[in-house]
């Protein structure tokens, strides 16, 4: 799906899904090999590089999120899809896990997190317990209730996130080689790295579930798979870059737009706004064109939706040959394009205002904002705001995790609220009627973080505030990163909506937050230990040569020194020389 949005900008959404063949839910046990286990199965279009990892790790949902940037929901509006496929930034990760106890979903969790870090090429390894979380709420919006699980077995959601992992390419082709396709045909091959992640805002999301059949047989399931990318593109800025390269440039003087309303002349010159009479492919902003359908006699493998507004956006599909149909279906403003043909397509666009005439921009439904208060070196703040834009009331739940060396006082949190009228405050979060329920596990040091989960009704045009306030914890010396003066990251809070039956609509992640503690000067080991290996080479040497060396007179040292050194070698030389001189006169008067 490609939709134009204000300000020049391209959403760009990628979206694959696939089913396995049926396999056999089975339950892995360290004590039986692997080999009798798991026997040989069939795969079609599945990968089969991620059902082991499903099946040995007895997850029954696993869904993985890669983000990097922050949303503007201010210029583009609502998220796509809903928030459902979108993270906080960095990397996130929730499985629902099937165990006997808590203890076997952690070690299956943990085996789950290093397989996917093997496979992504991501920092999921350092998952520990420490920043491993148990969401309450979201029990009430996974699928897997409805699974069939083994007899004395229970379902455990567990939930970590490494909000300071950046993403890259190397995480784009492990996502690309679980296509069948492998990103070489279909609207897969647009999927370029260097494109994908020189964007304002880019998240690729996996969503692996097991879905069964009661009907069926019981021990037989299909594993389904989602993956989706979604990016917002400057237009602009690919533009320059295919044009003039990756250096930027000054605009040339006849191609400088200036404010006619303003003075200008040859040495004055207030330029305009970027243009807004454009003319570009989707070859050019993604740096290849698609290459035909995914499979070949299936016409729905690869569908191009265009959402613009026609009566400003110009749209084209281009073939790269002459032959072929042409299948499309127009709904509103949006149209799709169903690619039949085994060839190379493209698409134009062309526009007189581009920055302003777009489809309509959807609002977001609740607005989400968390910042950190206080200057002090041990102790800060956290305040949250909250908004519901929206006519109506709104239910919803809030999350959020904080690491153990942020020691929270939850005894110190406020609550208000705010409209365009008046405003209120409760000292204490139990007085609130809008808050319905609230679970808080406190944080244990070095063993688990704090876990907080509010569930919210919220009335319509009505802001809530709430803070509260923590202390900064001493890590020890080994605990700190090499960056310590960057600061820790902190996870962002999690406002999921829900409806009637308690399912989750939409999602929306606050900013991820920088939290400053108090940070030993790391010079001064190093200075220490200079210090010291000086002090201890200048006594080690001085009692060294007192061991080593004998004291003698000066006429002792002037005969041994004849002996050796310098001296001793020009004296044997020049012995050496005389002596061959003396027997080269000898040697003449006989030859005569």
């Amino acid at each position: 799906m490609v939709k134009p949005l204000p300000r020049n900008a391209l959403l760009a959404s990628f979206d694959f899904e696939i089913a396995s063949e049926p396999i056999e839910l089975r339950y892995w046990n360290s004590t039986t090999p692997e080999q009798e286990q798991y026997g040989p199965e069939h795969f079609t279009f599945f990968s089969k590089a991620i059902a082991p990892i499903i099946q040995q790790s007895n997850a029954r949902e696993l869904h993985l999120r890669f983000t990097q940037g922050w949303w503007d929901s201010d210029t583009w509006g609502a998220l796509p899809k809903n928030g459902l496929k979108s993270g906080g930034t960095g990397v996130e990760v929730l499985a629902v896990i099937e165990a006997y106890d808590v203890k076997e979903a952690q070690r299956n969790w943990f085996r789950l997190s290093k397989a996917l870090s093997g496979f992504f090429c991501a920092s999921l390894n350092f998952i520990e317990p420490a920043i491993t979380t148990y969401p309450q709420y979201k029990a009430n919006d996974i699928t897997s209730l409805h699974y069939i699980q083994k007899p004395g077995n229970k379902l455990y959601i567990l939930r970590a996130a490494l909000p300071s992992e950046p993403i890259c390419t190397e995480n784009l082709t492990p996502f690309l080689k679980l296509l069948p396709t492998r990103g070489k045909a279909g609207i897969s091959s647009l999927l370029d790295g260097h494109k994908v992640f020189d964007s304002l805002w880019h998240s690729m999301a996996v969503d692996v579930t097991s879905v069964c059949d009661d009907t069926q047989d019981n021990n037989k399931c299909h594993l389904r798979m989602e993956q989706s990318v979604t990016a917002i593109v400057d237009v602009l800025r690919s533009l320059r870059k295919h044009k003039e390269g990756g250096i930027p440039r000054p605009v040339k003087g006849d191609e400088l737009r200036c404010d006619p309303s303003k003075t200008h002349n040859p040495w004055q010159c207030f330029p305009l706004d970027d243009p807004v009479d454009l003319k570009w492919n989707l070859g050019t902003i993604f740096g290849r064109n698609i290459k035909g359908q995914a499979f070949s006699g299936n016409i729905r493998s690869s569908i191009l939706g265009l959402k613009v507004d026609s009566n400003h956006w110009k749209t084209q599909l281009v073939k790269h040959k002459k032959s072929g149909s042409e299948r499309h279906d127009i709904v509103g403003n949006s149209i799709a394009f169903y690619l039949d043909d085994d060839i190379e397509y493209d698409v134009s666009f062309e526009t007189a205002n581009g920055g302003i005439n777009v489809a309509p921009i959807e609002k977001p439904p609740i607005l989400l904002s968390r910042a950190l208060t206080g200057y002090s070196q041990d102790h800060g703040g956290l305040r949250t705001e909250i908004t519901n834009p929206s006519n109506s009331s709104m239910d919803f739940v809030y999350f959020e995790t904080l690491p153990w060396f942020m020691r929270l006082y939850l005894s110190s949190m406020v609550v208000s609220f705010e409209n365009e009228t008046s405003s209120y405050t409760i000292a204490g979060i139990d007085g609130s009627t809008h808050i319905k329920d609230i679970y808080y596990k406190p944080a244990v040091d070095r063993k688990r973080p704090a876990q907080i989960e509010l569930s919210i009704s919220l009335p319509p045009k009505l802001t809530l505030l709430f803070s509260y306030e923590f202390d900064k914890s001493i890590l020890l010396l080994d605990e700190y990163p090499p960056d310590a003066n960057h600061g820790f990251a902190i996870d962002p809070a999690v406002i999921t909506i829900i409806d009637d039956n308690k399912r989750g609509i939409y999602e929306v992640r606050s900013t991820s937050l920088v939290l400053s503690l108090p940070t030993p000067d790391f010079s001064m080991p190093y200075n220490v230990i200079i210090f010291t290996c000086t002090v201890m080479s200048l006594a080690f040497g001085s009692l060294y040569q007192l061991l080593v060396k004998k004291v003698v007179t000066e006429e002792e040292f002037e005969a041994a020194s004849v002996d050796s050194g310098i001296k001793g070698l020009v004296s044997r030389v020049k012995s050496k020389l005389g002596k061959r001189k003396r027997d080269t006169v000898t040697e003449e008067p006989q030859k005569k």
